[in-house]
């Protein structure tokens, strides 16, 4: 059980590879997940980026077979971690590597991977097809430095010197995420805004507001359970497992988030930061600034979770990321 755990809290992507790859077809050139692991930044990606480096791997000696610098393994990964599930590493912790099954026949063709890194214009084209796609785990923003045993290197930590849910104190979500915004306009302003070691989970199911905070550290679950503060839920809230309308609650999150219940808190990450990416994919009108959701995502992943099949994919897809 605590292996199943761990790699759901470090490996899975939860199927956002599909998000984030249209996201970057639909982004004007401003989000690629594929650029920003260039292999080629590794020695300074700690310092730029504030992500973690994954043990065992190094600068790629040379570009892939479609012309990508991917991070080169030195050790092969456990070999009970399934690709299938869980993508192959890319050399970053938290961030997973698929391949793309629109990747075939014209795309081929059309693909140039110099291109690709050379010239904004062809990469930003959104019938651009890529080799792979990039899933993001729970892990790219909590695994971090173990305080106690910190690495003599940031940029090249051995696995003892990690922590899955310390909370990534030094991450810089904007230039992860929104890797092509260049200086000079209002987006990379507002972005350069948000601290190091925070995160806006309400950026993509946006409230319109400006305020990333502090990742939390998540530890000592157990006395936190014997410190519990009574909360009221109604409505959608005691649609979720195990929940009453007036129930003690563990309070973790700064902003209160969590008064809705454990339940209930966790599923409004994994809404609202992108990885129930079926809703993203298919009730809104903007990729950086999902604003036009027209259904209930709670409502929305209730049915999944009680079906086990995932909503059908519309054919009205995201077209206007330019507001961020």
């Amino acid at each position: 059980m605590k292996s199943k755990c761990r790699n759901t809290w470090n490996l899975w992507a939860a199927g956002n590879e599909q998000f984030w790859d249209h996201i970057a077809r639909e982004g004007y050139g401003l989000f690629d997940l594929l650029k920003m692991i260039d292999s080629r930044n590794r020695p300074k990606r700690f310092a730029t980026l504030g992500l973690i480096n994954q043990p065992g791997f190094r600068t790629a000696a040379k570009a892939d077979k479609y012309g990508l610098w991917i991070d080169e393994a030195v050790e092969p990964e456990n070999s009970a971690i399934n690709p299938k599930i869980f993508g192959r590493p890319t050399g970053i912790m938290g961030f997973r590597l698929f391949p793309n099954p629109a990747f075939r026949e014209k795309a081929v063709v059309k693909w140039d991977a110099q291109k690709f890194y050379d010239d904004p214009k062809y990469a930003a084209q959104t019938d651009l097809i890529r080799p792979y796609r990039i899933g993001v785990a729970c892990g790219a923003c909590h695994i971090a430095f173990h305080p106690t045993r910190p690495p003599k290197d940031p940029e090249a930590p051995n696995w003892d010197n990690l922590a899955s849910a310390i909370g990534n104190q030094y991450i810089h979500e904007g230039r992860v995420f929104a890797h092509n915004v260049q200086p000079g306009g209002f987006f990379w302003e507002m972005l350069e805004t948000q601290p190091r070691g925070t995160s806006d989970t309400s950026r993509i199911a946006t409230d319109h507001i400006n305020n990333p905070n502090a990742i939390n550290s998540i530890f000592d679950l157990r006395s936190r359970l014997a410190v519990l503060h009574d909360e009221e839920l109604s409505v959608e809230s005691l649609r979720l497992p195990d929940t009453k309308p007036r129930m003690p609650v563990p309070h973790i999150l700064k902003d209160g988030a969590d008064s809705v219940g454990t339940a209930g808190a966790t599923l409004r990450v994994y809404v609202n930061i992108g990885m129930y990416s079926q809703h993203w994919l298919k009730h809104t009108t903007h990729s950086s600034d999902c604003a036009g959701s027209r259904l209930s995502a709670l409502r929305q992943l209730r049915k999944t979770l009680s079906t086990g099949l995932p909503p059908r994919r519309s054919s009205r897809m995201c077209s206007d990321s330019s507001s961020g």
